[in-house]
């Protein structure tokens, strides 16, 4: 692992990949979501493309989303705290 340094926040992704990030809020419809945030610890997720044209305009609310392991529903990039890149998706 390797946050800490202060907790750094990073900027919010704007490609997919996988990052740590701490999960804050749940969205809409998330079984168990209001039991399983806020987070406090910090957990790989998975950022992906909800947008086919992501690339065009990455920063815009709904163009990427994220997987946290064991949830089945998305979740977007907001309701997180981000932390470092972590590897690439390997398509």
């Amino acid at each position: 692992m390797s946050i800490p340094d202060g907790e750094r926040a990073a900027k919010i992704p704007l490609e997919p990949g996988y990052y740590w990030a701490k999960w804050r809020i749940a969205a809409e419809g998330t079984i168990d979501g209001d039991e399983l945030t806020p987070c406090d610890n910090w957990e790989i997720v998975q950022v992906m493309g909800n947008d086919p044209d992501w690339e065009t305009h990455p920063a815009d609310d709904k163009a990427l989303f994220v997987f946290v392991c064991g949830v089945g529903e998305a979740q977007w990039r907001d309701s997180f705290v981000w932390g470092d890149f972590v590897a690439p998706l390997d398509n």
